[in-house]
């Protein structure tokens, strides 16, 4: 005689922990309060199946309060970042950039007293007065007029004329490497370089 009977009515659930389910239900819930309880279920399943939704809302009826407890607590210990209400910056965080500032001031000061001491020191004084003469000179005077004559405008004129843009790009045509490159060849046969 067997004596595993079956027991009357529907059987047990699966007995899976529907826990973290509710509870991302309860979640969606509080950061939605317009949300139903239902579409918030199908939301959270991955396969919403007529029977997992219902055992599901079943479950939720029995545990509302303590589900959305549980949310609302989560939510409000997750930090939020403060808002800015009126002020560009808090007087906090104005202290805290001039703070900043000084301490910057501080650490960079011996670095930056060195380099002003460098370039007020007599030999830069002495190379900074001898670059301003050599500016002054006769000879760059010379050089500067030179770059605007008119000779040097003729020589840059000849130099974007079209006929020296077509003697360029016939030098760096592909017919003209090739040709090189068999000069090369030539050389390295006779033995020279």
């Amino acid at each position: 005689m067997n004596s595993n009977k079956r027991s009357r009515g529907r059987p047990v659930g699966t007995g899976l922990d529907d826990g973290p389910t509710l509870k991302k239900v309860a979640d969606m819930i509080v950061a939605n309060p317009s949300l139903r309880p239902t579409t918030a279920i199908r939301r959270a399943l991955d396969k919403p199946e007529p029977s997992n939704i219902r055992g599901l809302q079943v479950k939720w009826k029995a545990g509302k309060a303590e589900y959305m407890a549980e949310a609302q607590a989560r939510r409000a210990a997750a930090s939020t970042p403060a808002r800015r209400v009126s002020a560009p910056y808090s007087p906090r965080s104005g202290r805290n950039i001039v703070e900043a500032h000084r301490k910057m001031q501080e650490a960079l000061g011996p670095g930056f007293r060195a380099a002003q001491e460098m370039m007020n020191s007599p030999g830069m004084r002495a190379a900074q007065e001898a670059a301003r003469r050599y500016q002054e000179s006769p000879a760059m005077r010379a050089i500067e007029e030179f770059r605007n004559s008119p000779t040097m405008r003729a020589i840059e004129e000849l130099q974007n004329s079209p006929t020296m843009r077509a003697m360029r790009e016939l030098q760096d045509s592909p017919m003209m490497r090739a040709a090189r490159e068999m000069e090369k060849v030539q050389r390295l046969l006779k033995g020279g370089f």
